[in-house]
């Protein structure tokens, strides 16, 4: 006779013996990765500290990433303020030459055309050099507000580690 056996029916007819069988499969792997360690308890330690997330950023060789990004920042920003000063003295130029020869067409027709004409020159010449200081000022205040960031993130990051100085220092 030909019976159909369902593992469900028999897990439930013997719930000690699946419990028993259950603890001594997770008694075993647990023997079998003690006795497998070669050096011990500390092959244990060792698990648990590659698994100890406060060591897998090394703080100082970010803490010179970050030193060489501002310094790279701060030369860019530098270059973007002399860029700056140049386009405002181009402007500057190319708007006295436009002016001056504004003016020598002007002169011809009428006296008061070349007087507009040159305020409203000089006037677009400041405006390019006032445009090209407030860029300059703002790239130097993104430079300080960039810079505040990289230290107060390496502080936050020497602060994580077990053995640091900030940490010491707050203590007192």
């Amino acid at each position: 006779m030909i019976r159909d056996i369902d593992p469900i029916e028999e897990i439930r007819k013997h719930p000690g013996v699946t419990a028993g069988s259950l603890a001594a499969l997770v008694l075993g792997a647990a023997a079998v990765l003690y006795l497998s360690q070669r050096t011990g308890p500390t092959r244990y330690q060792r698990i648990k500290s590659r698994m100890d997330p406060r060591g897998w950023v090394d703080t100082a060789d970010l803490r010179d990433r970050l030193h060489d990004a501002v310094d790279a920042f701060r030369s860019r920003a530098e270059d973007f303020g002399d860029r700056a000063a140049d386009f405002s003295d181009e402007a500057r130029s190319r708007a006295g030459d436009w002016a001056d020869d504004l003016f020598r067409s002007a002169r011809k027709t009428t006296r008061k055309a070349a007087k507009r004409g040159g305020k409203t020159a000089r006037r677009y010449a400041d405006d390019a050099l006032d445009y090209a200081r407030d860029h300059q000022r703002e790239g130097g205040a993104l430079l300080a507000v960039a810079a505040l960031a990289a230290v107060v993130g390496a502080a936050v990051l020497e602060s994580r580690r077990p053995d640091s100085q900030i940490r010491r220092i707050a203590r007192l």
